[in-house]
């Protein structure tokens, strides 16, 4: 079995429309369906540490070359090249989020369905499909076609003792990635 998904890394220019992944189902976590990814897509990786029991991502990196695809909304083709974003911490800290949602068709209109969740569930532990809110009362004739998976770097305001508990849980990965 197979499940189409369109992943897009946003500040890196990675974007990959209808992949099709193995071993991966709507069930799958998020986590998953990036390792997935990630074996299907050379050009793209991720590291991730356990923040005191939630892992989360820490960076994620992407070359782009002349066979890359531009995502739908960019403005110009970006220089090639490799190209890295990570968490950074301070005053304000940039930290990954990542947004799930569906494309399908009721009746043939195709649409595209945001999957909200209460916060930012840990990546690790959630399902692809999961909503919390309404995912089970969708239309009973919306057909999916692809699950979309979009990351981007968010600036939030940190307190310095949740800074302090990143910066340590990232020490100690750094420490494992060697």
């Amino acid at each position: 079995m197979s499940l189409q998904v369109s992943f897009r890394v946003v500040g890196l220019y990675c974007y990959f429309e209808n992949l099709q992944l193995s071993n991966v189902s709507p069930q799958s976590t998020v986590q998953e369906v990036m390792n997935a990814v990630q074996g299907a897509e050379s050009a793209f990786s991720y590291k991730s540490v356990d923040m005191g029991g939630k892992e989360i991502v820490d960076t994620m990196s992407y070359d782009f070359t002349s066979n890359s695809r531009t995502p739908y909304n960019s403005s110009g083709t970006p220089a090639q090249g490799s190209r890295d974003l990570s968490n950074k911490m301070g005053d304000t800290s940039l930290v990954w989020q990542y947004y799930r949602s569906v494309t399908g068709s009721i009746d043939g209109s195709v649409c595209e369905i945001k999957l909200l969740s209460q916060g930012q569930p840990s990546f690790a532990t959630t399902p692809l499909d999961y909503n919390d809110s309404f995912f089970g009362s969708l239309p009973a004739n919306f057909q999916i076609s692809t699950y979309n998976l979009t990351w981007r770097l968010v600036e939030i305001q940190m307190s310095p003792e949740k800074q302090a508990a990143f910066m340590l849980a990232k020490a100690n990965a750094i420490k494992s990635y060697k």
